[in-house]
């Protein structure tokens, strides 16, 4: 399989920093952008691509994200090849759970870092499938012939309650928010076709373009550069991370 991966992380037109974080293969960074072509053959089976979306005052939401996105980046480096849907299920959900902990026991060590956490929306392509793992409202979409499809659900207490009129940012479920954690992780919906494009987005795109306004900016071309204008344009409230990944060939 051919992946063509178009990246960009920006601070938006609000925020005074940027506390978004993706993950490209092993690659961390923000406030950046970037073009990348992976190949997936025997030799190269495994890739995670994500994004993380931080949380907490000072500077703490830009460490959670990163946290997370290191951590579960290194994690997955370790999995052994021929692991049933099951066997991934339970590992990754036990990480998970383990990088929750642990940060809220870093945000425990500093008053600064206090209540620090982080979203993750990520597409793990492990040997012929792929897969998504989400903790809270980052996204995941997919675009096929001119069609959008929202394949992930946001853990919000609109989202999960089917009020409409709770607003949309009450977050129920994230890395360092409250005791517990969950997380969905299952197959991105049927088999993936050439030219079809995996979207990955933090809120600051969802929150700012309609769901129409990605599906039409997409059907103009490759339209990461127009999604990021648009979502400037109306506003920019918070940061802004889109992923596009281009399924170039089967």
């Amino acid at each position: 399989m051919l992946l063509h991966i178009f990246v960009v992380c920006d601070i938006g037109c609000v925020r005074d920093h940027n506390e978004d974080m993706v993950l490209i293969g092993e690659d961390i960074f923000r406030d950046d952008k970037r073009e990348l072509s992976f190949e997936l053959d025997e030799q190269n089976k495994t890739l995670f691509v994500a994004v993380a979306d931080g949380m907490g005052g000072h500077n703490a939401g830009e460490v959670a994200s990163e946290i997370v996105l290191r951590k579960i980046g290194e994690r997955i480096k370790t999995l052994e090849e021929g692991l049933t849907e099951k066997e991934l299920r339970e590992k990754i959900s036990q990480w998970v759970k383990e990088i929750h902990y642990y940060i809220i026991e870093e945000g425990n060590k500093e008053i600064g870092k206090k209540g620090m956490g982080s979203t993750l929306i990520g597409a793990l392509f492990y040997g012929e499938a792929a897969y998504y793992i989400n903790v809270g409202d980052s996204r995941l979409y997919r675009f096929r012939r001119g069609n959008l499809l929202k394949i992930s659900r946001d853990h919000s207490l609109r989202e999960m309650t089917g009020n409409e009129n709770i607003a949309s940012n009450l977050i129920i479920n994230s890395f360092g928010g409250g005791e517990n954690i969950f997380v969905d992780f299952l197959p991105i919906g049927g088999k993936l076709l050439t030219e079809d494009i995996l979207i990955l987005c933090s809120d600051g795109l969802s929150d700012m373009l309609s769901d129409n306004d990605i599906e039409s900016l997409l059907d103009k071309g490759n339209g990461i550069d127009k999604l990021l204008f648009e979502a400037k344009n109306k506003g920019g409230n918070d940061n802004i991370s889109i992923v596009l990944i281009c399924i170039d060939e089967i």
